[in-house]
């Protein structure tokens, strides 16, 4: 299968208000097709940072939340594939974007952090072939649960970050489901631990992330996916994911990495160039554990074995042209979900 096509674009506006407010606005547009699916994305950032001291500041609108690598990190020069990993796609779904307030600061020069309270994600919408990510696309209309969201990093030295991350929020919102015993409210909490670590070193760079959460209530969110979506959707109990990427920039392996002039803003110059060579091991299941009442019923499970190889060239900070090559397994096959497939991914990430 062969990809070629423009996922994503996302126009950036930044505002400068006064030395201590910011406003930033991100209208993200995506479009997935292939593999099964089809779909496009809307995801507006639009939020305020107002700027106290170092060790604690605000943040207030429609913004990202602190879990994972990549939700924090989406810009195409700051990960090697051309798309997400599936783990943070799956799992956790990227461009995770919700209304809230959060907290955030620098402490010791060793740790930052982020404390949020944020509008939580819709059982009604979920679906099992990606877990929750169906029903982080709520925003503006789930604020009658409250969720919570952590985030802690550390940087013992320049060149190593060791993160860790949290979220819970009761995604039934307590909408009611008729069964056998009568009118129920659904409360189906939603636990999420995330953790990455990251070391860079000269031309070596390797990242390791990894996730696990755990749904509860997994017989009533059938019920109410089917009276909200007229069919049943089968979720994990538990869900994981993690993946292992090294990384190393043959440029400055070679001593070619420092050629011509930093020039900010201008992405046809040749300034620092990089050309990362990576490999990259994933693995993850939407389905690790299924309520027995549920496991002998229909459904898309996502129990993937995946390996890909690629490289970028990154004539400066502003460009980078990506190609990977992905090997998924599918370790439950199951009917229209191919048991393995090869997918070559190219790919152009602009950022001006």
């Amino acid at each position: 299968m062969f990809f070629n096509q423009l996922y994503r674009i996302v126009p950036f506006i930044g505002v400068r208000i006064s030395d201590n407010i910011f406003l930033t606005t991100e209208l993200g547009f995506e479009h997935l097709e292939g593999n099964g699916e089809s779909e496009t994305h809307f995801f507006p950032e639009v939020y305020a940072d107002f700027i106290v001291k170092k060790w604690m500041s605000f943040r207030a609108g429609l913004q990202p939340l602190n879990i994972g690598y990549i939700n924090n990190n989406e810009e195409p020069l700051l990960f090697q594939s051309v798309n997400r990993p599936e783990t943070e796609r799956l799992i956790l779904p990227t461009e995770w974007i919700e209304a809230g307030v959060t907290a955030y600061g620098d402490l010791f020069n060793k740790f930052n952090y982020a404390l949020g309270l944020t509008n939580g994600i819709l059982a009604k919408d979920f679906e099992s072939a990606s877990w929750i990510r169906g029903g982080a696309e709520g925003q503006l209309e789930s604020f009658n649960r409250i969720a919570i969201n952590a985030q802690v990093n550390y940087l013992p030295v320049n060149n190593v970050t060791l993160s860790a991350s949290t979220y819970f929020n009761e995604s039934g919102r307590g909408e009611e489901i008729a069964t056998d015993e009568g009118v129920k409210k659904v409360s189906a909490p939603v636990f999420v631990f995330s953790g990455y670590a990251r070391w860079d070193y000269k031309a070596f760079s390797l990242i390791g992330m990894g996730t696990y959460g755990t749904l509860g209530e997994t017989p009533e969110v059938y019920l109410l996916t089917e009276q909200n979506q007229g069919f049943g959707q089968v979720l994990g109990e538990e869900a994981y994911g993690f993946y292992i990427e090294p990384s190393l920039d043959l440029l400055k392996v070679f001593g070619k990495s420092d050629a011509g002039e930093v020039k900010s803003g201008n992405m046809f110059t040749i300034s620092n160039p990089e050309l990362p060579l990576f490999v990259r091991y994933e693995r993850l299941d939407t389905h690790s554990s299924v309520a027995p009442e549920l496991q002998n019923l229909d459904y898309i499970r996502n129990n993937l074995n995946i390996w890909m190889v690629g490289f970028n060239y990154k004539p400066n900070h502003h460009f980078a042209l990506k190609f990977d090559v992905r090997f998924r397994d599918n370790l439950d096959p199951q009917n229209d979900v191919p048991e393995s497939e090869t997918l070559y991914e190219l790919g152009i990430g602009i950022e001006f």
